[in-house]
């Protein structure tokens, strides 16, 4: 049994995103958001990992409403270790919520989705019209909203593997039919960087990288440089904030 092997990346249908907070300015609204590995997926690494009889989990209530703690259980050279972690119950399915996060939180004291943790944040492409793919958001604040989450680094999903999330009504072929073939990614990679070097809108910015991302299909190299300048300007953003 390699542990290790709990680290590794997973694919991006097996990740799901929460609006962590959203709000809005002089763009619109706009949302960041959080991404999670799902408890199918941590159940799944666990089968293939350890073997369906070689880890276990147990669930324990937290006294006044506190919430519950999971653990996840490994055997180790015939020795069970298990390592603990809790979370609130939720609003909605409250028991079952807080043991789908308790469970999240555990299987992250194992290595499960750590590297999440890493991801610099990031910004849902948000609409006010309900567009295909796109996740249903109401808040008393805003109202009804619908949003698309970022895409995942390359660094972030699997070796070899370079599936991303992408907005709806896009695939192999560019936004508007033209062959990848025919577009020059260097020139698209250089206007992008030239780009995000000025723009001080988020939201703009990351309209422009996802739309210049897709362009880029089929030239990795240049999609991980893209996702690089975005993520650096995404960071002096923050610092000026």
């Amino acid at each position: 049994m390699d542990l290790e092997k709990l680290d590794e990346p997973f694919a991006s249908n097996d990740i799901e995103w929460r609006i962590q907070q959203a709000g809005k300015n002089n763009s619109g609204i706009w949302a960041k958001v959080l991404a999670y590995v799902t408890n199918r997926a941590i159940m799944k690494r666990l089968d293939e990992v350890c073997g369906k009889s070689g880890w276990r989990n147990e669930y324990r209530d937290i006294p006044n409403g506190g919430g519950v703690e999971c653990g996840i259980s490994i055997k180790v050279d015939g020795e069970w270790i298990t390592k603990w972690d809790a979370a609130e119950n939720t609003q909605v399915e409250a028991v079952k919520g807080g043991r789908s996060g308790a469970m999240k939180r555990a299987a992250v004291q194992w290595g499960i989705g750590r590297y999440l943790y890493d991801l610099t944040e990031g910004f849902a492409t948000v609409s006010a019209e309900r567009q295909r793919g796109f996740n249903y958001a109401k808040t008393k604040e805003l109202g009804v909203f619908y949003w698309s989450p970022p895409q995942l680094p390359a660094w972030a999903l699997p070796a070899g593997n370079q599936e991303h999330h992408l907005p709806a009504d896009t695939s192999s072929e560019n936004v508007e039919g033209t062959s990848a073939d025919a577009i020059d990614v260097d020139k698209v990679l250089a206007d992008f960087c030239a780009y995000a070097l000025t723009e001080t809108v988020k939201k703009k910015l990351i309209e422009r990288y996802q739309s210049d991302w897709q362009l880029m299909n089929g030239h990795p190299e240049h999609q991980e440089k893209c996702v690089q300048a975005m993520n650096t300007r995404i960071s002096e953003l923050k610092k000026a904030a």
